[in-house]
């Protein structure tokens, strides 16, 4: 015990001295704290317009136009309801137009794009609108411009068939509608549940690599001849991997708790994304004990993988290459965590497959988790077989581990590891 504690201390010390953990802490701190100061300034946006509203009544804010929309009807019966059409876009003018006319004015929107066209053709009695703009990002929105054309061609076939002005109006007055969602899922749990993924990927691959970093730098600088004289390599192993996995908790804790100082802070009461409240309401002591479990495991699966490939090196240089197969184990897993999560689906096979799988169940399971789309039975069997995983692969990387880290030389190939074992 004597002799982790010793390169534990070494290690953390080292950790927590580097620039990196300093500099990506301050960095990650800003952006938390950007992300929510960010409602404040768009509720007081949101607050200026009404004011502004407000003293001006109704009237516009400016009698000028800021583009032109040409205006093309062959079968008469739109061009009368043209300030229909005005008011969907009051910042446009509305200019009629004729079909000759429409190549011209096609040249004049790709040169301008503040103007469109709105082209009515008859095909056989029946109209068919045709929205022209500069490109995809400009102009007016066909949606729209359809939805009111449909309207109006509804009212003027059904006054020709004597139906009152009453009851076409009434006919068309939209109906209300709600989206109801029977499980426990929510924007906000969905949202966080997918930010914590990317989180719990970077920091159990970041904290994971500096394992590896950390035994090659000291194999490179010598240290290592030192500490092995002290130390078995299997207490190496597992002080190094506890020390990693402390300075990661510490950046990861003190993050969390910048985060909700800020937000019960600087986040306004109530505040609302297309009619969603953003609440943490979901985020309790509960379910950040089980985050903080899940990313302990997560980075003990990744950091004893790692530390192996840390010890087959004797140069940081060569580090990647060997890292490689690691890697693309950990990018996997994510993606199948990923893409699982944001299908949203709980009952498929693959999502089954990213919740017990021990590559991909740290990625995988915080956004079920968040998201309330995981039972008690299901997240203690995962978690059962990713302790199970790592206590195999952790005896494993001990033994890899202690028949190369005191090799120098070319990267270790797994045929001269068996060799030296």
């Amino acid at each position: 015990m004597k002799q982790v504690l010793t390169v534990f201390q070494y290690t953390f010390k080292e950790g927590i001295r580097k620039k990196a953990f300093w500099v990506s802490t301050i960095i990650i701190m800003a952006l938390i704290l950007l992300l929510c100061l960010a409602p404040r300034i768009i509720s007081a946006f949101d607050k200026s317009e009404e004011g502004s509203q407000g003293t001006e009544g109704q009237a516009e804010v400016s009698s000028e136009k800021e583009g032109m929309c040409y205006f093309i009807d062959e079968t008469g019966v739109f061009e009368k309801h043209m300030d229909a059409f005005q008011a969907l876009y009051p910042e446009l003018e509305f200019k009629s137009s004729k079909t000759q006319e429409l190549s011209a004015l096609k040249e004049d929107v790709a040169k301008n794009e503040k103007n469109s066209i709105l082209y009515i053709e008859d095909q056989e009695g029946v109209p068919f609108i045709h929205v022209v703009n500069t490109n995809f990002m400009k102009g007016i929105n066909a949606g729209k411009a359809g939805e009111l054309s449909t309207k109006i061609w509804q009212a003027e076939f059904l006054t020709a068939q004597g139906v009152s002005a009453e009851n076409i109006a009434a006919a068309q007055v939209p109906l209300g509608y709600a989206e109801e969602s029977a499980g426990e899922m929510n924007l906000t749990g969905y949202v966080l549940g997918l930010v914590m993924t990317f989180v719990m990927f970077f920091a159990v691959y970041y904290y994971g690599y500096g394992v590896a970093m950390s035994v090659a730098s000291e194999k490179t600088s010598r240290v290592m001849e030192t500490l092995i004289i002290s130390a078995k390599p299997s207490r190496i192993l597992l002080g190094k991997c506890l020390a990693m996995g402390a300075v990661g908790l510490l950046q990861m804790g003190g993050l969390l708790a910048f985060g909700l100082a800020c937000y019960g802070i600087l986040m306004p009461d109530g505040f609302q994304i297309n009619g969603t409240e953003i609440s943490l309401s979901g985020f309790g002591a509960d379910t950040i004990l089980v985050l903080i479990l899940y990313f302990i495991l997560g980075y003990a699966l990744y950091a004893v993988m790692n530390s192996v490939c840390g010890a087959a090196v004797s140069k940081i240089e060569d580090l990647n290459s060997v890292m490689m197969p690691v890697s693309i184990v950990a990018i996997v897993g994510f993606y199948l965590g990923y893409f699982t999560s944001v299908a949203g689906g709980g009952s498929n096979a693959l999502s089954k497959l990213a919740v017990y799988l021990p590559v991909s169940s740290p990625f995988a399971v915080p956004f079920k988790i968040l998201t309330g789309d995981i039972t008690t039975p299901e997240l203690l069997l995962s978690m059962a077989i990713l302790a199970a995983s790592i206590v195999i692969i952790a005896a494993l990387s001990a033994q890899i581990y202690s028949a190369s880290v005191m090799h120098y030389g070319n990267p270790l190939k797994w045929k001269e590891i068996k060799k030296n074992k």
